[in-house]
């Protein structure tokens, strides 16, 4: 019972449809790659090796010298991602899915630097 609540938690669906189908995708490591798309130079530059979804609702994402851990929920559209880098910083994250398969899922992510709107579109592989 314990273990159900934990995977509705963690899947919960925030748009009816194919919420369920992304969960199950979901579950996993997954290869971690991005690409900004801005008209103008940002300087930004990001590095992650990759994401890891769990059935209790929890995520990691790694990079050279850290991770955030937190949790993430799931619907047809999006992910929501709440967790906190190197226990410090919190970050909340909502990826907008475009297109997933059972290998690959592609989303973008909107956020703000420095006055400028920033989208990065997000590239996961599974591994």
């Amino acid at each position: 019972m314990l273990f159900l609540c934990c995977l509705l938690w963690g899947c919960d669906k925030l748009e009816d449809g194919d919420a369920d189908v992304i969960c199950d995708i979901l579950l996993g490591t997954w290869a971690f790659s991005y690409e900004l798309q801005s008209e103008e130079e940002t300087g930004l530059t990001f590095e992650y090796d990759h994401v890891i979804f769990r059935t209790d609702g929890t995520v990691s994402i790694t990079y050279p010298g850290g991770s955030l851990e937190g949790t993430y929920q799931a619907g047809n559209a999006v992910i929501r991602i709440e967790g906190k880098t190197n226990g410090e910083e919190t970050r909340q994250m909502l990826w907008r899915i475009i297109s997933f398969s059972s290998q690959t899922l592609t989303a973008d992510y909107s956020f703000d630097f420095n006055g400028q709107s920033i989208t990065a579109l997000v590239m996961l592989e599974k591994v």
